[in-house]
């Protein structure tokens, strides 16, 4: 059994070394995370932070602590409301309020816009949520993905 869990290794690190040489350096748009904090490196309790700041505000933490250091009350109680979700999510006192935003189609824009060589046209976009999208619809509205992709791409560049 060992030497069959080792030749399953050894096959298995074969293909990823094959995947890595024909595929890298992956080519990526980090615009698409934007609201990460990614230098210096964070905890995991402080990008979970982020994350969730993100997804409920539409503007990263750290643009939002600028503003409550300005003395913004409204910023001020975006952060309570974040550290509040973190805090239900921590000490297990039930789910939070959902986003609302779509998060399937979110999490999906999001890594194409990360991944994609060139933009993708609003058709070309449907298309690939169409063959990807783990929702049941089958055929995704070009125009729609188009203005979700406009407005995501707006919070993300205000940072």
């Amino acid at each position: 059994m060992v030497r069959d869990k080792v030749s399953l290794e050894q096959w298995f690190e074969e293909r990823l070394r094959d995947i890595n040489n024909r595929y890298s350096p992956i080519p990526y748009n980090p615009l698409a995370y934007n609201y990460l904090t990614l230098d210096p490196p964070k905890s995991d309790a402080e990008g979970i932070l982020e994350y969730l700041h993100f997804h409920r505000h539409g503007e990263s933490l750290r643009a939002t602590e600028t503003q409550d250091a300005k003395g913004d009350l409204d910023a001020w109680d975006k952060i309570a409301r974040t550290q509040k979700d973190a805090r239900i999510l921590s000490f297990g006192k039930g789910p939070i309020k959902p986003f609302q935003e779509d998060v399937v189609h979110r999490q999906l824009l999001q890594l194409a816009i990360c991944y994609e060589r060139e933009q993708l046209t609003a058709e070309e976009l449907a298309q690939c949520f169409d063959t990807y999208c783990a929702c049941p619809k089958k055929n995704h509205d070009a125009d729609a993905l188009r203005k979700m992709r406009d407005r995501f791409e707006a919070e993300l560049r205000a940072e």
